[in-house]
């Protein structure tokens, strides 16, 4: 069991910085805490984890389902986004139809969480190969959006207690991408077959899943891969993983569902949890580039690479840094021309 007190003094005490950027909602900062043994020379890893929808504060995140301190202890930069709040105060992020954007306010939360990511980048030395979202409840459903519409950003989306469009025709990914999706069978708010929040409806746990594993081409019978203690409150290794195998491409893209058999809706992570976690995120990255020219990833050097350079354009840390000098200039682009074409 965590020691609460513990973790709300590590909160406070943890060295931070904070990312920001213009013409966005919600705020405009969002802390970033850093590793104690982050180096500004190296590339780290990236966790932006997205609340559920919640009253007053997120501040309840800290304490019923706290990642910070593991991620940080396990050589994460990681990152708490606030999502909007509506007329009755609530925090939510408008992922799907069915949660959570009550009062039709449809506030650009893609746009949003993309250049939270840019931002982070630009700030700090960020592995673009390992760039994870997770997501609990409302924040699970905004993971799946997230999928659907930048694949080609994260290496991987977590979905605790989530659920992705009941009209699967919203969800087009252009590129395959890491799903793992972590449900209780008895959660009493987002179910497991499946329900209606308020008059719309939202999928279940393995049409959910099924989805993404056709995505990433991979077979849509689940191979039973073991049980383990994922939630410490259930007092037997509750949690079976479910694989799905023969995929495509496994190195770009895969599908697991991990099943608390009895679990509800916030799980009480264990330490082989959270080491199970941690293992699933530093083992599905995004492979590496053809040819770094492709600024992209859409493995060819185009005009959408130029722009993207442009736009680093005398920043000291980014991958367009082609020629590792510590500055985003001409010598770059030209390096970044004559690579054009098709990667090979």
């Amino acid at each position: 069991m965590r020691n609460i007190s513990l973790l709300l003094l590590f909160l406070f005490a943890s060295a931070h910085s904070h990312a920001q950027w213009d013409n966005q909602t919600p705020p405009s900062k969002v802390p970033v805490y850093l590793p104690s043994d982050y180096d500004p020379a190296e590339q780290f890893p990236l966790i932006i984890f997205l609340h559920g929808y919640v009253p007053l504060t997120t501040v309840w995140y800290d304490i019923l389902l706290p990642l910070q301190e593991d991620a940080n202890n396990k050589g994460y930069v990681f990152a708490k986004p606030n999502g909007s709040q509506d007329g009755l105060g609530e925090f939510y992020w408008n992922a799907t139809e069915a949660c959570c954007d009550m009062w039709d306010n449809n506030p650009d939360h893609v746009g949003y969480l993309l250049a939270l990511v840019e931002s982070i980048q630009k700030n700090y030395n960020i592995d673009p190969q390992r760039i994870h979202l997770i997501g609990h409840s409302n924040g699970g459903f905004m993971c799946h959006r997230m999928a659907c519409e930048a694949s080609g950003t994260f290496a991987s989306i977590v979905s605790i207690a989530g659920a992705m469009w009941y009209d699967p025709s919203n969800c087009q990914p252009e590129e395959p991408i890491h799903v793992l999706n972590i449900h209780g069978t008895f959660d009493p708010i987002i179910l497991w077959l499946g329900g209606l929040i308020g008059f719309t409806p939202y999928p279940g746990v393995n049409t959910s899943t099924e989805f993404w594993a056709t995505h990433n081409g991979c077979s849509t019978t689940a191979t039973d891969g073991g049980s383990f203690d994922f939630d410490w409150f259930i007092l037997f290794n509750e949690t079976t993983r479910w694989f799905y195998e023969g995929c495509d491409n496994e190195q770009a893209g895969s599908t697991e569902l991990w099943e608390i058999f009895s679990g509800g809706h916030f799980p009480s992570f264990s330490t082989e949890g959270i080491n199970a976690l941690f293992e699933y995120l530093d083992t599905h990255t995004k492979p590496e580039p053809v040819c770094i020219e492709d600024l992209t990833g859409d493995n060819q050097v185009t005009v959408s690479d130029v722009l993207f350079l442009i736009g680093e354009w005398g920043l000291s840390k980014s991958p367009a840094d082609l020629n590792d000098d510590n500055n985003i200039n001409v010598s770059d682009l030209l390096i970044l021309i004559g690579a054009w074409g098709p990667c090979e």
